[in-house]
């Protein structure tokens, strides 16, 4: 019994509190985070407390992206693709829960439907298919029954072992904490952790925002080269 608590009091001296409020303390095992090639070891662990009786939500969310909505048109007697739309969301939604009720799930189900931003055309049938296509590959995820006890002794610490998908992206992530109660929602000031992933598209992403003119040259000229280089093969048959 006197090993757990030294061990409870360990792990609080040792990680940096982000203090939020009186009921919720939280952070982050580590804010670089290389992805792992181990299916079940955690990327990274958000540590944290909290006595407030309020369902607890943890939200991450990745890189912001944006894909454009085209459609083909014929204009005089051309066929052309024109602009309709633009959707804007992160790379990455996941939620994680401390409970599972009807109530908390409506409120993460809307909260991730509203900051899917769709730019000239509203329509919540394509915010649906985008839903459904991401979760499918696990970009977007909600994950109930997350918290796990620091200790079966002390009920009121808890972590979260947080597994991200291979496919998210690198770059700048937010990690936030909410708590939610009868329709009201306090969430906490976010915690950036970077990703990155092991291999040529972590030197890409790194190259690209560190030296992003020589990036757009370099990007340039391999498309100028891979046209002509197209068109001389073409040409020859």
């Amino acid at each position: 019994m006197l090993f757990k608590i030294i061990n409870i009091t360990f792990v609080l001296i040792i990680i940096p509190w982000n203090i939020v409020s009186n009921e919720l303390i939280f952070d982050v095992s580590q804010k670089k985070v290389i992805l792992s090639n181990d299916d079940l070891e955690p990327d990274f662990t958000i540590y944290g407390f909290s006595d407030s009786p309020k369902s607890l939500v943890l939200k991450i969310t990745g890189p912001n992206q944006k894909v454009v909505l085209q459609k083909k048109t014929k204009i005089f007697g051309m066929w052309t693709w024109n602009k309709t739309g633009e959707f804007s969301y992160p790379s990455l939604f996941h939620y994680y829960t401390n409970i599972k009720n009807n109530e908390i799930d409506f409120l993460v189900k809307k909260d991730l439907v509203d900051n899917i931003k769709l730019i000239g055309k509203d329509d919540d049938n394509l915010k649906k298919d985008l839903i459904e296509k991401k979760m499918s590959i696990d970009l977007f995820l909600i994950k109930n029954n997350a918290f796990k006890l620091l200790n079966q002794n002390v009920q009121n610490f808890f972590k979260i072992p947080v597994k991200l998908p291979k496919n998210c992206p690198a770059g700048k992530y937010l990690v936030s904490m909410n708590l939610m109660d009868k329709g009201s929602k306090f969430e906490t000031k976010k915690i950036e952790i970077f990703v990155e992933k092991p291999g040529i598209s972590s030197f890409v992403f790194k190259f690209a925002h560190k030296f992003s003119f020589i990036y757009g040259i370099f990007s340039a000229i391999i498309a100028i080269g891979l046209g002509i280089s197209a068109g001389l093969i073409f040409k020859r048959n």
